[in-house]
């Protein structure tokens, strides 16, 4: 994996534990949850992720392995053992000819997204003016994990394999790509790039607050950290968490009934109201946390 597409598949998780307005469902701390119920023949298993974070903070145990070895297949946001992922992933992170990063900002916005990546990243942001924002924000959140990174879906894609079972995707790369596009390239621009850059001390604790919360599966904990976050933007919880929310539900029940699944995705798209535990409760289902 790319260095640019690896950041790419960070921000996608980033956000989704950063933007969303949620109201709790249970009171558990728990990332794992079991659906059952509604005429199915074996229970299947859902399970937050954060797509990168710190070893040290890297969430497993016995619960989330055993529920991996009942399954039959695993299921993430995106094949990512699909040999093209990445080269379809790596296409789309480009701006259309004629748009550029520069054209996007005033121009001491600019400057002051091109000054933080020189001095905090180590980017010359004049060299990757084609890059999509979003994109590019991703490297901010690299920095702000500051260490090796552990990926829970590599994780899970090497168990699958070990234990010989299939790894697929609950979308493809241009449908979780169009749902980014939606917003478009200036307000991209404005909330991943230029508010957080000027709102980066902040965002960092908060981004730190929430691995604990993560760390101690706390999601009640995690939903106060959300809406604290300077990237909060109710057009792009829509877009990026909502939205796909709502398709991929229809496809979860249809696999579900075929076989027994474990399913990892961003941990935002669990809770709330328009979250999977939610929607998969009001088609009937049991959702329930695996408690350790």
């Amino acid at each position: 994996m790319t260095y640019l597409a690896k950041c790419f598949t960070i921000v996608l998780c980033f956000s989704a534990l950063l933007l969303p307005r949620l109201y709790a469902q249970e009171k558990q701390h728990s990332l794992l949850w079991e659906i059952s119920g509604n005429g199915l023949a074996k229970p299947s298993y859902l399970f937050g992720t954060i797509h990168a974070i710190c070893p040290k903070d890297f969430v497993m145990n016995q619960s989330i392995e055993h529920s991996v070895t009942k399954s039959s297949q695993v299921y993430l946001e995106l094949d990512m053992d699909e040999p093209s992922m990445m080269m379809d992933m790596q296409k789309m992170m480009f701006m259309p000819e004629g748009t550029t990063l520069k054209s996007l900002m005033k121009e001491g916005d600019y400057q002051l997204v091109a000054q933080f990546f020189k001095d905090s990243i180590g980017v010359n942001v004049d060299k990757v003016q084609k890059l999509k924002p979003f994109a590019l924000s991703s490297m901010t959140v690299m920095k702000m994990l500051n260490c090796p990174i552990k990926s829970y879906e590599m994780t899970f894609v090497e168990m699958a394999k070990a234990q010989k079972k299939e790894v697929l995707g609950l979308e493809t790369v241009e449908e979780q790509m169009s749902a980014i596009d939606k917003m478009g390239y200036e307000q991209q621009a404005d909330l991943m790039l230029v508010k957080m850059v000027k709102n980066w001390n902040t965002d960092k604790n908060t981004f730190s607050q929430m691995v604990k919360d993560y760390k101690s599966q706390n999601i009640e904990g995690l939903l106060k950290d959300m809406t604290s976050s300077s990237t909060m933007d109710v057009e792009f919880e829509k877009n990026l968490l909502n939205d796909r929310n709502k398709n991929w539900v229809p496809r979860i029940k249809k696999i579900i009934h075929e076989k027994s699944t474990f399913f990892a995705v961003g941990a935002g798209h669990l809770p709330g109201e328009n979250g999977v535990i939610s929607l998969l409760r009001k088609e009937g289902y049991i959702v329930k946390a695996v408690v350790k």
